[in-house]
């Protein structure tokens, strides 16, 4: 086998279907699947396949950029199986949005090609409708997830695909106006509906959280963001996402009505001791972050949960409750 075949196939892959990338950014791609030529390289390899296949390159406005032709015919898959065509098709349902853009172009005609798989009429095929009998459901209530614009979505998975710097216009949710900042995106996270991204500000160093749907702009710029140096899990693990929150506490807490078989099934985490003392009531010990979430959490048990330890959080949940009582009498005596 021509040992340039591999390289050629994956760059071939890599041109969109919609849009265009410019030769750098293929040279980067390609670099990144393990391919280790120059751009002067790259773009000669392009040239080339443009003889053979309906690719060209955009010269109409700058940066010029290589797309497949309007309506190319799709390369010809290798056949796909029942398992390949459900597989494609649960990813296109359920990680939409967690991937990058690029990535979803270059999926598409093996998602369009499970569609069509799974559309065939074929008696006694059960694999055929798994995608009818699986969910995956919100814990809460089915928020409607905010509108994020497909090219700032595409800007952004791009720059923490690419390990890339942003130029973005960012409105915090207690301004009016949106302000310009320079970041670097350490990642991205789905909570709910919701799609977050850990960055660092310029000339600070601490990770800030921002809300992917309050980015109103975003400019990718040819500058490293460090994500290489950046852990996302032990980031995670220290409460990243917990909206605050670096203190390890050992939590204490009384649980009603078979709230503690229930977090049996489910601990809070490695060291958890569940002790049923009556009937229906538990004491749970366990080690956790405290956190604004913990707190939510711990409030939405009700009347099922009381908090025993630490002293400073049940005085603080304490007043949570009696303030929202206070306001359910007031609108009581209206």
């Amino acid at each position: 086998m021509d040992r340039n075949f591999t390289r050629l196939l994956d760059l071939l892959t890599l041109v969109p279907r919609h849009g265009k990338l410019s030769t750098p950014q293929l040279h980067q791609r390609l670099r990144a699947r393990g391919h280790d030529v120059s751009a002067r390289t790259v773009q000669r390899d392009l040239e080339e396949l443009a003889t053979a296949y309906p690719i060209e390159c955009d010269i109409r406005s700058k940066p010029f950029g290589w797309g497949w032709a309007a309506g190319a015919p799709h390369l010809s898959l290798p056949a796909m199986d029942w398992s390949e065509a459900v597989s494609f098709q649960l990813l296109s349902t359920y990680l939409h949005g967690i991937l990058p853009d690029s990535v979803m172009d270059t999926l598409r005609p093996y998602v369009e090609e499970a569609r069509r798989k799974l559309a065939q009429h074929v008696p006694g095929m059960p694999l055929k409708r798994w995608p009818e009998r699986v969910r995956i459901i919100p814990p809460g209530p089915g928020f409607v997830a905010p509108k994020v614009p497909r090219p700032l979505h595409a800007t952004v998975t791009e720059a923490v695909l690419m390990g890339c710097k942003l130029a973005i216009e960012y409105r915090a949710f207690d301004r009016q106006r949106a302000k310009r900042y320079v970041v670097s995106p350490l990642g991205l996270v789905q909570f709910g509906v919701v799609f977050y991204v850990p960055a660092t500000f310029d000339g600070h160093g601490d990770v800030r959280t921002l809300k992917l749907h309050r980015m109103l702009r975003a400019e990718l710029l040819d500058e490293p963001s460090g994500i290489e140096h950046f852990d996302l899990d032990a980031w995670l693990e220290a409460g990243g996402m917990g909206f605050g929150g670096q203190e390890r506490i050992r939590l204490v807490l009384r649980l009603f009505d078979g709230m503690g078989e229930r977090l049996k099934e489910t601990p809070l985490g490695p060291d958890q001791v569940v002790v049923e003392e009556a009937p229906g009531v538990h004491r749970l010990e366990v080690t956790v972050i405290q956190t604004v979430q913990l707190e939510r959490w711990l409030l939405g048990l009700g009347k099922n949960c009381t908090v025993e330890h630490p002293t400073s959080l049940r005085a603080e949940i304490e007043s949570e409750l009696f303030v929202q009582g206070h306001r359910y009498h007031q609108c009581d005596l209206r």
